[in-house]
């Protein structure tokens, strides 16, 4: 290996709505079998009912998703503040040994091509999958200034930059060396039919209580309609509004559609559910772009037509899944 470059490959994760997310499935290239892990295990939807009171996130997320919940990453962690003028060469050691490397901790405002760049101080995350000593840059992968997640390249200066402003401010970050772990992991369709039935039993009902502050599985999408109707009443005020929310139930969808396949194929099912869900995942997408669209441009009419559209792509989604499930004992 040419230790003045390396650049470690990346696979396209399953769910990158935020980088806590894709830095888990983006780095399994090694072991492609992990994917079976999140398939087995990373399905149930959740949000929080603080919008309902102030807030202006339902902070929507699927439990068990984020990078350090995948048990089959190996890692090895470093804080900055111990480092001293290490951080770069413990960065090109971990590369050299295959290690992606997860930062956290890094003003944004300093990193040409970052999100935030020169926007604001945000001390944010993303992935390092390579670097380049003649031309003294990484490549990392997380959202560009475009918002688009994607792989490119930045200055090991900008990088350490970003670093030291933080420091600065009395917030050390930290890497954290991840690498797939070599022992298979296998399909379970047992394990689907088991979260596939936790993701249904929820109802709003269930979590109506004040004194419950979390939903879970498909009772989330209420919420989300509850959250639809804050923007349109404007109590949410739209340059406020969580513009990535949509994105997240489109992968969620398009993950629960492979799922589908692969269970009644591992089951020798015929494909009736995935063909049916199909649409669904169709929806999703749409969905998400009308959202994209608001967000671009504030359009009241908009936010029925996407509750209108929610609405049968829960129910939908309830009929079809209820009944795949039926058909197991």
């Amino acid at each position: 290996m040419n230790n003045k470059k390396v650049h470690l490959p990346l696979t396209t994760p399953l769910y990158s709505t935020y980088h806590t997310q894709g830095s888990g499935s983006a780095v399994i290239e090694a072991n492609p079998s992990i994917r079976n892990w999140y398939l087995n295990n990373v399905m149930l939807l959740t949000c929080t009912k603080q919008f309902l009171n102030g807030y202006t996130s339902p902070r929507l997320n699927i439990l068990k998703s984020l990078w350090n919940n995948n048990p089959h990453l190996e890692q090895k962690w470093y804080e900055f503040e111990f480092l001293g003028g290490y951080v770069n060469p413990v960065i090109r050691t971990l590369l050299d040994k295959g290690y992606y490397i997860y930062f956290l901790g890094v003003d944004d405002y300093y990193i040409k091509g970052k999100s935030m760049y020169r926007q604001r101080h945000y001390m944010h995350d993303g992935l390092i999958c390579g670097y380049d000593q003649n031309a003294k840059t990484y490549n990392i992968f997380a959202y560009d200034t475009n918002w688009i997640y994607r792989e490119f390249s930045i200055s090991q200066t900008s990088f350490n930059n970003g670093r030291k402003a933080a420091a600065h401010t009395g917030e050390y970050g930290h890497i954290c060396g991840i690498k797939p772990l070599p022992e298979p992991v296998e399909f379970e369709p047992e394990t689907v039919i088991a979260q596939l039935r936790e993701y249904l039993e929820p109802t709003p009902e269930k979590y109506a209580g004040e004194e419950e502050e979390r939903v879970f599985g498909i009772a989330v999408h209420e919420y989300l309609s509850k959250y639809l109707e804050k923007l349109y009443d404007k109590s949410i005020p739209h340059e406020r509004m969580d513009w990535r929310i949509f994105r997240i139930i489109w992968e969620h969808k398009t993950v629960m559609l492979e799922r589908l396949i692969k269970t009644e194929k591992a089951l020798n099912m015929a494909p009736i559910a995935s063909t049916q869900y199909e649409s669904v995942a169709s929806d999703a997408n749409n969905i998400r772009m009308m959202y994209a669209s608001y967000h671009l441009k504030e359009k009241a009419s908009v936010l029925p037509a996407i509750r209108k559209k929610l609405a049968g792509l829960r129910d939908r989604e309830e009929n079809i899944l209820q009944s795949f499930v039926s058909q197991i004992l």
